[in-house]
């Protein structure tokens, strides 16, 4: 049986705003209670990979903290473990600074694991996808690169300047851009199977092609010598690449079809627990449709909102259609809708603020309006 490596690529073109500003797009807050990144790890603890290293582009204090040693995925395991990926050499360098030189960087992962297959995958697009299934699939077809697809209907909407696929006999023939102009695409999930010695044979041959070249780029560019076998995920998926994507996403899964799509028994989504107390409704509240975390305190209505933990909502207060994180507040008789509050920041009293369902209005961290 082939010993598997799991890696998480934060080398991603995404960001979001002011939310980004201090904090990679894999450590934001997500649901309340989860940060984005929390999802490819849980899908990679739940696939039985316990060795991951985090390939960490840029803003590492606030992935850092989070990540801590791996125990919260599983991953703290005597034969795996968590590593933080880091390219301090390039750090500063934007076009140096991608996923191949980051590996090349730290070879003494891929060495150290002796691992047979690595999984990469980012970690802002949204998915439960069993890698498990994707490296039986790429073992049986004898395959050196698989690319993981979704099917999508809704591509002149989402996915938009992320890879499209074409494919024939379950290979890749071509590789082009999604600029929206057809609604039903494949597009790539940026997910890849792809055997050790291949992917240490793509970071020599990178070297003289070009140093700019990401492992996206070459995989472009091996297509006409390399065969790319693809495996499609039907399962729910959603790319969160924009501030815009992030409320959408959020949001919408409020809603219980997407819900149930992600939250499964069978397939727990892990993150880090907090010691705080249960959230308190006061004789004002009013809650409707809206994941409230621990630790907040509630004393107005709340509305299709996802409210972090340790928020307070004061009184007659009407928080609708918002995205809250911890530790920001309301203060009583102030209105929101379509909005998002960084964390620690305060909406003072009488404030009526509304921002646009498909722009919604940011408060930046720690900002008093």
């Amino acid at each position: 049986m082939a010993k598997v490596i799991g890696i998480v690529n934060l080398h991603e073109d995404v960001n979001y705003a002011e939310l980004t500003e201090r904090r990679p797009a894999a450590s934001v807050s997500f649901l309340g209670r989860y940060a984005i990144v929390d999802f490819v790890l849980s899908n990679l603890s739940n696939s039985g990979i316990d060795r991951v290293g985090v390939l960490i582009q840029n803003k590492p204090r606030s992935i850092v903290k989070h990540l801590g040693g791996g125990t919260s995925w599983n991953l703290n395991q005597k034969r795996g473990g968590l590593s933080i990926l880091y390219n301090e050499k390039y750090a500063g360098a934007t076009k140096y600074n991608h996923d191949l030189n980051n590996l090349k960087e730290n070879i003494a992962f891929l060495k150290g694991a002796k691992a047979d297959i690595a999984v990469i995958a980012p970690s802002h697009i949204i998915n439960t996808l069993n890698y498990a299934d994707v490296v039986e699939a790429h073992e049986k077809a004898g395959a050196e690169i698989t690319m993981v697809y979704s099917k999508i209907n809704n591509a002149k909407e989402e996915f938009i300047g992320s890879d499209i696929l074409k494919i024939k006999d379950g290979k890749v023939v071509s590789i082009d851009v999604n600029r929206g102009t057809a609604k039903s695409r494949d597009v790539s999930l940026d997910t890849y199977v792809i055997n050790v010695s291949t992917l240490e044979m793509i970071m020599k041959k990178a070297k003289n092609v070009s140093a700019f070249f990401s492992l996206k780029d070459m995989l472009k560019y091996l297509l006409d010598e390399k065969v790319i076998h693809v495996y499609q995920y039907k399962g729910y998926v959603k790319n969160i690449d924009s501030l815009e994507a992030y409320y959408e996403t959020s949001l919408g899964l409020i809603d219980v079809v997407n819900n149930s799509q992600v939250f499964k028994s069978n397939w727990p989504i892990y993150t880090n627990t907090n010691d705080t107390p249960p959230t308190k409704y006061l004789k004002n509240s009013s809650v409707v449709s809206s994941f409230v975390a621990n630790g907040a305190i509630v004393d107005g209505t709340v509305e299709r909102s996802i409210i972090g933990r340790e928020v307070k909502i004061g009184k007659g207060a009407v928080v609708k259609n918002c995205i809250m994180l911890t530790g920001s507040s309301v203060e009583a008789g102030a209105v929101l809708e379509n909005v998002i509050v960084d964390k620690h920041a305060i909406v003072t009293a009488k404030n009526d603020l509304h921002g646009d369902v498909n722009q919604p209005l940011l408060i930046k961290e720690g900002d008093i309006v």
